[in-house]
This record gives C-alpha cells, structure tokens and sequence, in this order.
C-alpha cells in the first residue's frame, strides 16, 4: 500500500479570518462576508481544503449561532471547491482558561485543562454529537481532527511524578473522545495532528488517518522528520497525510517545504492562509486581506513551481539593451537642474524602480514601486524624497550595470 496516495491530492492550509486573534474570535465574530471572500482567495490559488479550530466556549454561550455559522462556513468552503477539517479539541499552548469574551491577542487550548477530565466528558460528548449532527450531512466535510497537538501544553511542564498523570490525563481525554467520534460518525475518517512523528505511536492506533506537523529548520531535518513519519504509517498501515507546515521564525520556508511535500505525494496543510492580526502575522500567512501576498515563491510553490537552486542559474541583467544606461544619464541630467519637471523626475525613478525589482537587486520588504506610488499621491510634491530616493537607487542599479 501507497501510505502517501490516499490524501496525495490535498492542497490545504489551516485558517483563522483576518479579522481574528484567535479561535474564539473566529465564531464569537463570524463574518460570512470575510470569509466568503477569503476561501475566495484559497480558490484562486487552487487550494483544496481548510483546517479550522473550533471554540467550545463559543458553543457553549451561543450553540446555534456557533452551529450555523460552522454550516456556513462548510457549505461556503464546498461551494469553492475546499473541503473541511475542524478541529475539535486543542491542546496549546498554556493552562490558561478560554473565556467566550476575551479580547487578548493570544491562542488558548480547547476546552481548557481544567475540562481534561472524565466530569466533562459527557457535555463534551453532547457537544460532538451536535457537531455530527450539524456537519455529518455537509458534503464539505472531510476529516475530523479530534485533537491538535496533545503535548504542545505549558501545563505538563512539571516534575515526575505529577508531569506523568498531567500526560496520561491528555492522551485519556484524546482516546476517550477519538472513540467518541469513531462511534458516531463511521461515515468520516478521524485524525488527531501531533507536533512530533513519535507521538504517532500513542495516538496511531485510534484514528483512521495519521497527521503530524513539520517545521524543520533544513531539508535533511525535514525529511528525516517526514521519513520517519512514513514509518509509522508503514508500521500502523494507515494513511498519511501533514497537517501543520511553514514558519518564517524556525528557518522553516514555505517553498522549501512545500518542495518537499510535493516531490514525495505527501498531501499538506500550510500555517496559514491569511496574514491578519493574530499573533502569528510576523512568522506565519502569505495573503493580506485586499488579496494581495507576502511573497511570490509562495504562491509559485502553492502551484508546483520553485526557486531554482542548483544548475545554471541566469541573473537578470536590466542593461542588456541599454536601457539602464539611458535610464542613469536622465537621471544624472535631471538631478543637474535646479528647475526640471516634477513629473519628469517621477517618471525617471520610476523606471528606475522597475529596474530595480526586475533585477532582483530590492528585498520584497522594500519595494521601491510602492515609494513611487506613495511619492505620486504626496500634495505638496515632495521634491527633497524624490531628490534622494533618485540619488541613492541611481548608485544601486549603476552598480549593478559596472558588475
């Protein structure tokens, strides 16, 4: 058997609106327009399905408007060609215990440590039935992911021996409620996605698909990660499938990755579609909510492309017809008269930025166009910026030429 073949096809990304800063914001704030415009943008990508946490304490406050809007958002997600996996129960990150109305720009667990045990389990029980009940029909769902990362928990940071009764308390709660679902819903696959490989060995036995989580500081730590997790899939004979990749902050490129997956036939989710304003914008996210991205190599992997790294690899040379040249002496004529044209002056640094990002000589982060455009929309004109801007790009590109 294939262990890879099963979900080889799956595009996914996880996803938390733009607007929210975390779980909790999600449902309590539902915004159908938003979110019907953002699954917008994952269907032009060509992206196939969504990971999403749910909020017990949402369910809790509001259960039919919570209800209604996961049908939404399912039926949203369907009629964009995306499939669904929610996210039941949620282990990270701290003990701290989620409330329906806070405001903090923070992730919390779900339902919380402090409902762990066996006295929730039968109002958490009564909460996944409904959950059945509500998404069992919708032809968008497609996994239920019982629980996100079990051991991702400040909360067993603790000396033996009461760090071991904290984590058999977690994988009792995940067992419990894996069965829960198997025996209510033997119409879709469960999962449980686990931060590390190994951990598949505890969980593995009780789902049907196996999820793990990659974020890997190189390419040989990446595959070694992804191999082993092959084993286990070997070894369990189930499929395999990674749920959680990507992180600017652990030397872990979307590309590289994606690379990665797409060269084994591994099916994948990204952390995360959107750039918003949860805590996690700096490191994680690749569309901003107008549509535009962070970084075009992430969108050219999304669709199978990447960066070439090894071989001839053919630098742009923005002189090659003389066009820099030019370009440079207009500049130099322009910048030597104390009454040239506003208008002129723009439109010489502008060519001159186009050099620039064509030439790949320009980090994404500082993109001279959008200067020139801000500098176009100044009233007064700001003749000092232009001045400068047109001095010190001048040197770059005409250091550039002399290589």
């Amino acid at each position: 058997m294939d262990y890879l073949k099963p979900y080889s096809h799956t595009r996914g990304f996880n996803y938390v609106p733009s607007t929210a800063y975390n779980d909790i914001a999600f449902w309590r704030d539902y915004d159908e327009a938003l979110v019907e415009r953002e699954l917008t943008y994952a269907q032009r990508l060509g992206l196939n399905s969504a990971r999403v946490f749910l909020a017990y304490v949402v369910y809790e406050r509001e259960p039919r408007a919570f209800l209604g809007c996961l049908r939404h958002f399912t039926r949203a997600a369907h009629d964009r060609g995306i499939s669904v996996v929610p996210v039941i129960w949620d282990s990270c990150f701290s003990d701290a215990r989620p409330e329906y109305d806070c405001q903090v720009n923070d992730w919390f667990p779900n339902p919380g440590v402090q409902r762990l045990g066996p006295d929730f389990w039968p109002a958490g029980e009564r909460y996944c039935q409904e959950l059945v009940d509500t998404l069992g029909p919708e032809l968008g769902l497609a996994i239920w992911d019982v629980m996100n990362e079990p051991m991702v928990t400040t909360w067993i940071r603790q000396e033996e021996p009461e760090r071991g009764r904290r984590v058999q308390t977690i994988w009792t709660f995940a067992h419990h409620f894996c069965a829960f679902m198997k025996r209510i819903d033997s119409a879709h696959p469960i999962t449980v996605g686990v931060s590390r490989a190994p951990q598949l060995v505890e969980i593995g036995p009780d789902v049907d698909v196996l999820s793990f989580h990659d974020y890997g500081p190189t390419r040989a730590a990446i595959r070694a990660h992804f191999d082993e997790a092959i084993g286990f899939a070997r070894a369990l004979e189930k499929p395999i499938l990674v749920s959680e990749i990507a992180c600017l902050a652990r030397a872990n490129p979307y590309d590289v990755t994606l690379e990665i997956c797409q060269r084994l036939g591994m099916g994948w989710y990204l952390w995360e579609l959107m750039i918003g304003v949860s805590r996690w914008r700096q490191i994680h996210g690749f569309v901003y909510p107008d549509g535009t991205i962070r970084d075009p190599s992430i969108v050219a992997a999304v669709q199978g492309f990447f960066r070439r790294r090894t071989g001839e690899i053919v630098r742009a040379n923005v002189d090659t017809e003389g066009r820099a040249t030019r370009t440079l002496g207009e500049a130099d004529e322009w910048l030597g008269q104390a009454n040239a044209s506003y208008a002129d002056g723009l439109r010489i640094l502008e060519q001159i930025a186009n050099m620039l990002e064509a030439g790949e000589l320009v980090p994404l982060t500082e993109l001279p166009s959008a200067k020139v455009m801000a500098l176009a929309e100044e009233t007064p004109a700001n003749r000092a910026t232009l001045y400068r801007l047109l001095v010190r790009w001048s040197e770059t590109v005409a250091g550039d030429v002399r290589r």
